[in-house]
C-alpha cells in the first residue's frame, strides 16, 4: 500500500497544491473522531504524532515531488526513516539493538543507498533534503506513536489528524488561496478524488494501524529494517506507471535490501548487548 502510494502523489500533485493537498488528506483522515473517542493518550503525544509524522512529513514530501524529484528516488529517500528511527530510540528511549540488527540494518541501508544510484532523473538539492527532512520528521513522529500503548492504533491515527488541517489550511489560503484549497469541491475530478480516498483509507487508517501495532508490539530495531522494503515496492510501481527504469544495478539494489531485513529480522530473536 505505502510502495503504490508514492506513484498515487505524483499523480496527485498534478490535482492539488502540496498545502491543499495535505489539508485535505488531514481533514477527511480525521472524520472518524465523529464516532471514535479520543484514546487515552495525551494530546502531546497526539500533537507529536500529527505535527511530525503527518503534517511535517507529508509537507516535505509533496514539496520535494512538486520540486521534480521522481517517486521512485523519493521512496527511498523517505524509507530511511527506517535507519534514523533506530537511531533516535538509541538516542532517546534508550533502546539497544543486538548486534546482528545494526548489521542488517547497515546492509539494508547500503542497498537502499544502492537503488538510489540507480534512479534516473533531474532532482536538486533542494528536493532531496526535503525528502531527508520528510525521513527525519517521520523518524521523530514514530517515537511519539510508540508511547501510544494499550489504545487503539486507529483512533490514535484519526485523533491525531485533527490538529494539522488547521495550520495547513491557513497556508494554503495564504500560498494558494480559497480557489486552490477548496478545488476538491469547486473543481472536483474524479482522479482527484481517487487520490484522496487512495492516501486515507488504504495507506492512512489502514496502514498506521499496521504500522503503530508493530511499533508499540517490537523494538524499533526489529521493525525499522522492514519498512525498507517498501522502496523496493515503489520501484516496480513507479516502473510500470510512470517509466522509471529497474533493472541492472538497481536490481542488486532491492536484493540487497531484502538480504539485510532478513538478517534484521531473524537477528531480532538473540539480544546481544
Amino acid at each position: 500500500m505505502w510502495g503504490l502510494n508514492f506513484t498515487v502523489i505524483r499523480f496527485g500533485l498534478d490535482e492539488f497544491t502540496p498545502f491543499t493537498f495535505a489539508t485535505w488528506r488531514f481533514l477527511l483522515g480525521a472524520l472518524p473522531v465523529l464516532f471514535v473517542p479520543k484514546p487515552a493518550v495525551s494530546w502531546a503525544t497526539l500533537a507529536g504524532i500529527g505535527g511530525f509524522m503527518f503534517a511535517g512529513q507529508f509537507i516535505f514530501l509533496f514539496f520535494a515531488m512538486q520540486a521534480g524529484l521522481p517517486p521512485g528516488l523519493t521512496s527511498v529517500l523517505v524509507q530511511l526513516q527506517g535507519p534514523l528511527t533506530v537511531v533516535l530510540a538509541a538516542l532517546f528511549l534508550r533502546e539497544h539493538a543486538t548486534r546482528g540488527q545494526w548489521a542488517g540494518l547497515a546492509m539494508a541501508t547500503v542497498g537502499v543507498v544502492v537503488i538510489a544510484q540507480t534512479v534516473e532523473g533531474t532532482a536538486s538539492l533542494l528536493a532531496i533534503g526535503l525528502a531527508l527532512l520528510s525521513a527525519l520528521t517521520w523518524a521523530t513522529g514514530n517515537l511519539f506513536f510508540r508511547t501510544a500503548r494499550g489504545v487503539s492504533m486507529f483512533a490514535v491515527t484519526v485523533w491525531a489528524s485533527v490538529l494539522p488541517p488547521i495550520p495547513l489550511a491557513l497556508a494554503a489560503l495564504a500560498l494558494d488561496g480559497p480557489a486552490a484549497l477548496l478545488a476538491p469541491i469547486l473543481a472536483p475530478t474524479w482522479s482527484g478524488w481517487f487520490v484522496l480516498f487512495y492516501t486515507v483509507v488504504p495507506v492512512m487508517w489502514l496502514g498506521y494501524l499496521i504500522w503503530g501495532t508493530l511499533l508499540r508490539t517490537y523494538p524499533a530495531a526489529k521493525v525499522g529494517p522492514i519498512s525498507l522494503l517498501v522502496p523496493c515496492v515503489a520501484l516496480l510501481f513507479a516502473s510500470f506507471l510512470v517509466d522509471e527504469p529497474i533493472g541492472g544495478l538497481r536490481l542488486l539494489g532491492v536484493v540487497v535490501v531484502l538480504g539485510g531485513v532478513a538478517i534484521g529480522v531473524f537477528a531480532s530473536g538473540r539480544r546481544l548487548r
